[in-house]
């Protein structure tokens, strides 16, 4: 039996793609992931992350992803007149699924209520679906989607010199005043975001500087 796991990284940035993964095994290799170590990627460090990544690639397993750029991204939110990013990262889980063929997946559900991707995703033939909050810190297969995920995200970022590209992350921030500074928004900064809003008005730049 193929079990895989689906994850995304990068859902919450302001800056640079969403990457969604799914990573499919034998059943019999799930204990194999266990024994390297595979974990929810929020849980690791950056450099362990890395590691697991190459571990992860001499695993016979099937690996695809999809990079979600920020323009997609733009226009998919409510605000801005879109389905919604949960019902896009649902199209894409879809499209992962079909592609591996998996006979059971396990889903790290965007939406609070898990049921609402499998009326999204309606029938797929061949693939038993399960769909949890935080399925990433249940499944090994999960995590390890969480894991090729993340990492694919950082080596998109890293070269842009802006930190995670998280609102959380004083570098991102920087780097987001000095891009309203400069009046050029680059095509990686998504302009549906709070945050991107906030450094274009310096408001948070002037209240410090009073």
């Amino acid at each position: 039996m193929i079990v895989a796991g689906i994850d995304e990284a990068g859902r919450g940035a302001a800056i640079g793609p969403m990457v969604i993964a799914i990573f499919a095994v034998e059943e019999s290799l799930i204990a194999e992931l266990r024994k390297i170590g595979v974990r929810d990627s929020k849980a690791l460090t950056r450099s362990r992350r890395e590691r697991l990544f190459e571990e992860l690639g001499r695993v016979n397993a099937k690996v695809a992803y999809r990079v979600v750029e920020p323009r997609t991204i733009d226009s998919s939110v409510r605000s801005r007149g879109g389905r919604g990013l949960n019902a896009l990262e649902v199209d894409l889980f879809r499209e992962l699924i079909l592609e591996v063929r998996p006979d059971k997946v396990y889903i790290d559900s965007p939406y609070r209520n898990p049921r609402r991707v499998l009326e999204l995703l309606g029938e797929l033939t061949g693939t038993t679906v399960l769909c949890e909050v935080r399925a990433d810190a249940r499944y090994e297969v999960v995590a390890a989607a969480s894991v090729i995920a993340k990492v694919t995200r950082d080596r998109f970022v890293a070269p842009l010199g802006a930190g995670s590209g998280y609102p959380s992350d004083p570098r991102t921030i920087r780097y987001l005043r000095e891009v309203a500074r400069s009046g050029a928004v680059p095509e990686h900064v998504r302009r549906s975001w709070k945050a991107f809003a906030r450094a274009l008005t310096l408001d948070d730049f002037r209240a410090e500087r009073r």
